[in-house]
């Protein structure tokens, strides 16, 4: 995050600037964006994904459990 100084020096920066060099300058800021949109969108699905398979092998071990508990019932 740009604290105050670098705030007001890229202010002053896009003031001076002529309209295409800023509308330039915008193109660069709105792809640099959509990039780091998409890794983290990315990211993020990689990280549902492994929720999901988190969530699966806790399910089987849950069933597993249950079944081993019958098997106890069963035997007695």
């Amino acid at each position: 995050m740009p604290d105050s100084i670098d705030a007001s020096r890229k202010i002053r920066e896009l003031l001076d600037m002529g309209d295409e060099e800023l509308m330039a300058e915008l193109e660069r800021s709105f792809r640099a964006s959509d990039e780091r949109h998409q890794k983290i969108d990315e990211t993020l699905d990689e990280m549902l994904q492994e929720v999901d398979r988190l969530l699966l092998r806790i399910d089987e071990m849950e069933s597993d459990a249950l079944e081993e508990d019958d098997n106890d019932l069963g035997e007695r």
